[in-house]
């Protein structure tokens, strides 16, 4: 009896000290990064900047692997069946994070009860690109254009802001435009330059430095007031668009089941290298803002966005796909 209740408290024992002794070795191996979108999006720089980071403090490689389609589903899929040993990261927009759920009628996995979330890593409105031929130099002049041809205006996305976006528009401002949907926002940016379809949204990591070079026309941004990293460029609430406000975030999702000790050595990781100076400024000039959260602040984010969008495809009209 007593030898058999020794058995029985080593082997508590032994469970309860399993997390310290995993958080002590980890990792074992290379960490692998899913992406839900092509390379050249936001998404994927957030990701590769994040390789980079746990690359040098935990000395292993870091594989991003970027599995566009479904809207992030197909990665998000992928991810959230992980071996949730810590060393498969989601990195994601807030569509697979939160508005896929208001966009499709199905999905095969649900962002809050098959992911932990870690934190967001980057935040910004959504900006509004044309063709630079369009005629058109204000939002309230592609409004006109728009309305004197209904439904010969195309607009492209690339994620669900995007969509909600085009879609929102046509909703305030009473305009007939045709969606042509694409694997990211970079393929949709890069038709809209070449003139395959007339307008497109873009986070400003994406679209600004096309702006910058020529190759497309900012027309406005989605949000309140002027965004402070680009304070020259005119909302379209103040260019006569109605409450178009819209914001686009990056963060790291984890498969549910990684032990405590390692998310917080994941988060402490990721947390130090997204709040790197050099790391903030390169997105400072790309018009992202950094926003580190704690897991319990972007579990509250992606629940009140899950409200917002179903509220806002209300107003556009739009039913889950």
């Amino acid at each position: 009896m007593l030898l058999r209740r020794r058995h029985v408290f080593l082997a508590a024992a032994g469970s309860l000290a399993a997390p310290a002794v995993q958080a002590d070795t980890f990792p074992s191996g290379p960490f692998r990064i899913l992406v839900p979108f092509g390379p050249g999006s936001a998404t994927d720089q957030a990701a590769r900047n994040v390789a980079d980071g746990l690359n040098r403090i935990f000395g292993v490689p870091v594989v991003v692997e970027n599995k566009p389609g479904a809207n992030g589903a197909i990665a998000a899929d992928l991810a959230a069946k992980s071996k949730p040993d810590g060393q498969t990261i989601f990195v994601c927009s807030n569509t697979a994070a939160a508005s896929n759920v208001a966009l499709m009628r199905s999905l095969p996995y649900d962002p809050l009860k098959d992911f932990d979330p870690l934190t967001l890593i980057g935040r910004a409105p959504v900006f509004m690109m044309v063709n630079p031929r369009i005629e058109a130099a204000t939002a309230g002049e592609f409004v006109a254009l728009a309305r004197r041809l209904p439904g010969k205006v195309n607009f492209g996305s690339g994620s669900a802001s995007t969509r909600i976006s085009g879609e929102l528009l046509k909703a305030k401002a009473g305009i007939d435009m045709v969606h042509v949907p694409y694997k990211s926002t970079p393929l949709a940016l890069g038709d809209t330059m070449a003139g395959h379809v007339q307008m497109c949204f873009t986070d400003p990591v994406t679209g600004l430095p096309q702006v910058k070079a020529g190759t497309v026309r900012c027309l406005g941004v989605g949000s309140r007031g002027r965004y402070k990293l680009t304070p020259d460029i005119p909302t379209l609430i103040e260019q006569g668009i109605p409450d178009f406000e819209l914001m686009t975030w990056t963060g790291v999702l984890m498969p549910r089941g990684v032990p405590q000790p390692l998310l917080t050595r994941l988060h402490e990781a990721i947390t130090r290298t997204i709040t790197d100076a050099a790391y903030v400024d390169r997105q400072a000039s790309g018009g992202s803002e950094v926003t580190p959260t704690t897991p319990d602040e972007m579990r509250r984010i992606q629940s009140a966005e899950i409200t917002l969008y179903r509220d806002m495809m209300k107003v556009a009209g739009i039913e889950p796909e």
